[in-house]
């Protein structure tokens, strides 16, 4: 659910290692990372930008937003395979018709007129560039998504972590990095100006509350799935613990090697977390009650009136509880006796206001 008020993200340096030389420290608003992150460092690539976070969505919210895609795959996968089925042995016939042996497909030029001719190869060599499309562009959709291996994949991710209530999510940064150069230096401005705001765009509070690990995919940052089941196994291993993949940056750099940069609390951050244990409350009451779906369609609901035109104003958060109102009492809940039950709507993102 979208704040009220979007805050501006700050970065302060933080390491475990005593202060070193002045000339041997990275620039603010980088610094050494603590020793502790050195075995997860070391799995990861040196020409990429990394975030880390946490992501504290109900299991049951990831569970569903994962289902999307993987049914999305599976039918993809049904789609190719019932068009090899169809145009395989097409193809075959075409193979043995070159290779001397007449059967449909032969295409005999002495008894057919040349306007025939050239239309069976324009029908054929459309055939051939349809398929030729679905190879290039559709089969990597699976593929990747059931197979990939140079970051791994989001299957071998949730089978090896499963849903949790905390879930260690690593960003890295897509071809822009290629972009930056040396961004350390003096004379290099728009390179740090352009991670700078690609970060600050990623960990904006507004992007982290609305979104689970898995819909941070976009033409800026992928997800290393190799990276975050490694990094929970560690945590399930007690090598490292769970509050040292809090929201945190890293970047290498030839001079400094790898360099930290950790988000400032704010008075917001102790707002979202307020909000995150509302939330809770309010999915785990439902729960109880037998009426979990109206948790998820709070959230559709939320969400669709969030990105309306009209903004997400006082006027239209009142309009929004209203029709929240509807949808509780028609499925038998009240309203009311709800949210005093939970201690009301205060801490709940959105709604400070209300």
């Amino acid at each position: 659910m979208p704040p009220k008020v979007k805050s501006k993200r700050t970065f302060k340096s933080t390491s475990s290692k005593p202060s070193a030389p002045p000339s041997t420290d990275p620039p603010a608003p980088f610094a050494r990372p603590p020793q502790k992150l050195e075995p997860f460092l070391e799995k990861l690539s040196k020409y990429h930008i990394y975030i880390t976070h946490i992501d504290s969505h109900p299991p049951d919210f990831k569970r569903k937003i994962f289902l999307v895609p993987v049914c999305m795959n599976v039918a993809i996968i049904a789609l190719l395979v019932w068009r090899m089925s169809v145009v395989f042995p097409y193809y075959m016939k075409i193979c043995f018709s070159m290779m001397g042996q007449h059967n449909e497909t032969t295409i005999d030029s002495s008894n057919i007129s040349l306007n025939d001719t050239g239309r069976e190869i324009l029908r054929r060599a459309s055939i051939f560039m349809i398929d030729l499309i679905l190879y290039i562009f559709v089969w990597p959709w699976p593929r990747d998504f059931f197979l990939g291996r140079a970051i791994g994949n989001p299957i071998t991710w949730r089978l090896g972590v499963g849903f949790r209530e905390k879930e260690i999510v690593v960003r890295r940064s897509r071809r822009w990095d290629r972009t930056i150069g040396d961004f350390l230096k003096e004379d290099n401005e728009a390179g740090m100006a352009l991670l700078m705001k690609n970060v600050q765009t990623a960990i904006s509070p507004m992007w982290m509350q609305q979104k689970t690990g898995y819909l941070m995919l976009n033409k800026e940052w992928d997800l290393d799935w190799k990276a975050m089941v490694q990094a929970t196994k560690m945590v399930d291993k007690k090598t490292m613990d769970l509050e040292d993949f809090k929201t945190t940056i890293l970047a290498w750099h030839a001079t400094y090697g790898w360099m930290v940069a950790t988000e400032e609390p704010t008075e917001q951050d102790n707002r979202e977390e307020l909000g995150r244990k509302k939330i809770t409350a309010f999915r785990d009451e439902l729960t109880k009650m037998g009426k979990e779906n109206l948790f998820f369609r709070w959230i559709e609901l939320v969400q669709f009136e969030a990105s309306r035109p009209e903004g997400w104003g006082p006027e239209q958060q009142k309009k929004t509880v209203e029709k929240a109102r509807e949808l509780f009492e028609a499925q038998g809940v009240d309203f009311e006796k709800f949210w005093d039950k939970i201690g009301g709507m205060k801490g709940l993102p959105g709604y400070d206001e209300l």
